[in-house]
């Protein structure tokens, strides 16, 4: 009996001596540069965020660099272009460049902290023309592709990006909104104005994977059917007219390799049997520091582009569905107004007032009511038909 004893005290004491582990990866915070765009050869706006690596556990959107100096330079070391922060995410532009293909050029990144980064020579490709962008409806969803060619075989590698935007409406059509303060109720719920109205939605998401694609192996320069986005079936981009704008650049060999293998690093690694982490050497170094690692691989190509439309009709039965519970009355006291409409994030929006009289506001969760609560704009694209 009391060796039975003594296991079970060992047990008790072995289990309350057990440490949460975390990995050295998790803790460590090496706060590594990461240079993520293109320079572009045109017209188009050339966007490159700066960011800092993080650990696992942290928030990727803390991560922007601000305030950072950046510029493009010629063979000569004269600085030519300049870039400009658009926003507190790390995130850079210059409205449009013209780089000479036959020449080499640099980027320039000064930090807050002193450090200096320089690229290598970075060589000015050039994109053919995307031949189209097609679909396909199958059982599961969308699978958008683009087609190209280069007639006198010398891209070989590419790169796809892309922008989609839809549209989309409100369950609930808001005729009045809410204007705090006071306590006369005519004043507190007027109509709403043509760019107050909430009731249709446009939203923009950029692409967020890496879409490469190579010839080299092929007979001639031309990639077909390369898949660019699946859109499952009865998801939300599709309840009304989709579309995406197709972007591709050209990669020199050297750029395909480096995506290649972030993209089997970020994509497929898991099991045993996937490709293993491996060293990432890009074309951006740390000229304070040497030895300190910088993640990115910058090229300067054309940018070529290509936009289609999707509408719901032409994919039915899609079958989204959006679930809003009953519209609710809320009575003309302060105290239940200002609970139900008041602060940051009101619990109800106003669709309209009662009718003949003016007793109460009839309301819908802002979900269901304002339609700008779903990430989108009320502001209609240039582009839309």
């Amino acid at each position: 009996m009391n060796k039975y004893y003594c296991a079970l005290i060992g047990l008790v004491f072995l289990s309350s001596c057990k440490e949460k582990y975390i990995p050295p990866v998790i803790e460590s915070n090496l706060n590594y540069l990461v240079v993520d765009g293109s320079l572009v050869n045109g017209t188009e706006s050339t966007l490159i965020r700066l960011s800092r690596t993080k650990k696992l556990d942290d928030n990727p959107a803390t991560s922007g660099e601000q305030n950072a100096q950046m510029t493009v330079e010629d063979e000569e070391g004269n600085t030519i272009y300049y870039f400009q922060q658009v926003d507190n995410n790390g995130l850079y532009s210059v409205p449009g460049m013209t780089l000479d293909g036959n020449k080499k050029y640099k980027l320039r990144i000064s930090t807050t902290d002193g450090k200096q980064y320089l690229s290598d020579d970075i060589l000015v490709k050039e994109s053919p023309p995307i031949d189209s962008v097609n679909w396909r409806l199958s059982n599961d969803g969308v699978t958008i592709y683009t087609n190209t060619h280069d007639a006198s075989n010398s891209t070989k590698y590419y790169q796809w990006q892309y922008l989609e935007t839809y549209d989309y409406y409100s369950a609930n059509f808001s005729s009045v909104k809410y204007v705090p303060g006071g306590d006369d109720f005519d004043k507190m719920f007027p109509a709403r104005s043509g760019d107050e109205m909430v009731y249709h939605c446009w939203r923009t998401v950029p692409s967020s994977q890496i879409l490469i694609a190579s010839s080299l192996n092929l007979s001639e320069d031309r990639i077909n059917m390369a898949p660019i986005r699946f859109i499952p079936k009865a998801s939300f981009e599709i309840n009304s007219t989709y579309s995406i704008l197709a972007k591709q650049y050209a990669l020199t060999k050297e750029a395909f390799e480096y995506l290649q293998n972030i993209k089997k690093i970020t994509e497929q690694t898991g099991s045993l049997f996937d490709a293993q982490p491996s060293q990432l050497t890009g074309n951006i170094r740390c000229v304070s520091n040497p030895d300190e690692p910088v993640i990115g691989y910058l090229v300067a190509s054309t940018l070529q582009q290509k936009r289609i439309f999707i509408t719901n009709f032409e994919v039915r039965p899609w079958g989204y569905f959006d679930y809003c519970p009953p519209k609710q009355t809320v009575p003309l006291i302060l105290d239940s107004i200002n609970y139900y409409f008041g602060g940051p994030s009101p619990l109800l929006v106003p669709i309209e007032r009662t009718s003949p009289l003016f007793t109460g506001v009839i309301a819908g969760l802002p979900s269901c009511t304002d339609c700008t609560t779903k990430g989108g704009t009320n502001i209609k694209p240039d582009f839309w038909p």
